[in-house]
């Protein structure tokens, strides 16, 4: 298991008709970008300048006596009518299980935060709006066709508090992609964003795949191969559309505050599988 090592934050902000927000606060890093829902798509936004990132260094884990690994389970067999058949989902092509903070780092500020911490990714937004920021990674792991997974915890969380992984993110103004989202009360979404306006591709449904509520671990999993997405939760497959929209990008993890302040999310293992055509 091998993570890359450099660094570079995305932060795209999402805002619905009538927001307010307090007195402008110094954004995340290097590309910061306002996105506009359906509602609000006639008002015009000033993306707010970039920052210089805050990185948290590593802390030296204590010396520990050496212990017999224990070997993963292997995954069951793929049945044939599932979207991922042929792939080996115990050995991705790529994995990130945040052992450092030298592939997913961010800002931290009033706002909100992407920072690694003990193993995890945390993102925190502190403020229930319509704002998102969200991460990616340098160099690009840029593809189109591809498996994604990773988990995530979110902690303390009521209704539409939600968590995110962005696929296809523009690789230059990184405020274009495909987003999937859970919600604390257990239901998905996928929207993508569009050179600075947002629409939904699937509104909110309940899912008995995605387990409820603050301190549930859940595996997010989206696939896309050519304009067909796919969604999981935990294995299971959500829902199936289409959208040509975006071909290819780099990807992207964030929690969404929508009634808790300070909503906070750890997030885990990033995988990724190459798919044929």
């Amino acid at each position: 298991m091998h993570a890359r090592t450099a660094t570079l934050i995305l932060c795209v902000a999402l805002a619905l008709a009538g927001c307010t927000r307090p007195a402008p606060i110094t954004p995340p890093p290097e590309v910061a970008q306002q996105t506009l829902s359906p509602r609000a798509a006639d008002l015009t936004f000033t993306p707010p300048p970039s920052a210089t990132p805050i990185r948290t260094p590593p802390t030296p884990a204590p010396t520990q006596p050496l212990q017999e690994a224990t070997p993963s389970p292997t995954p069951p067999p793929l049945a044939t009518d599932d979207r991922r058949f042929g792939l080996n989902l115990a050995a991705p092509d790529y994995q990130d299980p945040f052992a450092s903070d030298l592939t997913w780092v961010g800002p931290n500020f009033e706002g909100a935060a992407n920072i690694w911490e003990d193993g995890h990714l945390r993102a925190i937004d502190y403020l229930a709006d319509t704002f998102i920021w969200w991460s990616t990674t340098i160099p690009d792991i840029e593809a189109g066709n591809i498996y994604v997974e990773v988990t995530a915890q979110p902690q303390s969380c009521s209704g539409k508090d939600s968590y995110g992984l962005a696929i296809r993110v523009d690789p230059v103004e990184r405020n274009s992609g495909y987003i999937l989202e859970f919600a604390c009360d257990g239901s998905f979404r996928i929207r993508k964003l569009f050179a600075g306006s947002i629409r939904t591709l699937l509104d909110w449904q309940s899912s008995e795949s995605i387990w409820p509520g603050g301190g549930e671990t859940n595996t997010m999993g989206l696939l896309a191969r050519g304009p067909r997405l796919v969604a999981f939760a935990n294995g299971e497959m959500l829902a199936e559309i289409e959208d040509t929209s975006f071909t290819s990008g780099n990807y992207g993890l964030f929690a969404n505050a929508a009634n808790t302040p300070g909503f906070t999310v750890l997030f885990d293992d990033f995988r990724l599988w190459y798919l044929s055509p």
